[in-house]
């Protein structure tokens, strides 16, 4: 998992008013990179109206974006810090939100990677140092040295 992240695809302080801008700006990102295709931007979209990915932690709420295999041409993950808090939809509850702090973007070309790649990613979401560390830090390569250093499964 840790060959997933890298510093190419951390975002930080990204001006959006909501999710679906927000999914646009990095969509745009991912397939200028090569990431993905054109497709993906609104893959998030529909997968997250169904399935919302807002996880609210003690200190902070984070989101898992994600969408179909299909969309992805190379596997990442990117890490995107808002300037200010997007409101997300809780994953276990569709009618409760939450303003997420930091977003996850999964994008895995095998769909039967999807959950491990989840329960590893929601292992480190709760690694609560960690994460107050990425909202703070201004160095991409630094955040994503700490992430490296973070002991998976």
């Amino acid at each position: 998992m840790k060959n997933l992240f890298n510093k190419e695809l951390v975002f930080l302080d990204i001006e959006s008013p909501n999710a679906n801008e927000l999914f646009k700006i990095i969509a745009d990102e991912l397939q200028n990179k090569g990431f993905v295709n054109e497709k993906y931007h609104d893959g998030l979209i529909n997968r997250e109206k169904d399935f919302p990915t807002g996880l609210q932690l003690e200190d902070y709420s984070v989101s898992i974006p994600h969408t179909d295999p299909e969309t992805v041409k190379k596997d990442f993950i990117a890490i995107v810090r808002p300037r200010s808090p997007i409101m997300f939809s809780l994953m276990e509850d569709n009618d409760k939100k939450t303003p997420v702090d930091l977003c996850f973007f999964i994008g895995l070309r095998d769909g039967k990677k999807s959950p491990l790649a989840l329960m590893e990613l929601i292992s480190l979401i709760q690694n609560h140092k960690l994460i107050l560390s990425v909202l703070n830090e201004k160095n991409r390569k630094k955040i994503i040295e700490e992430i490296q250093e973070v002991r998976f499964t």
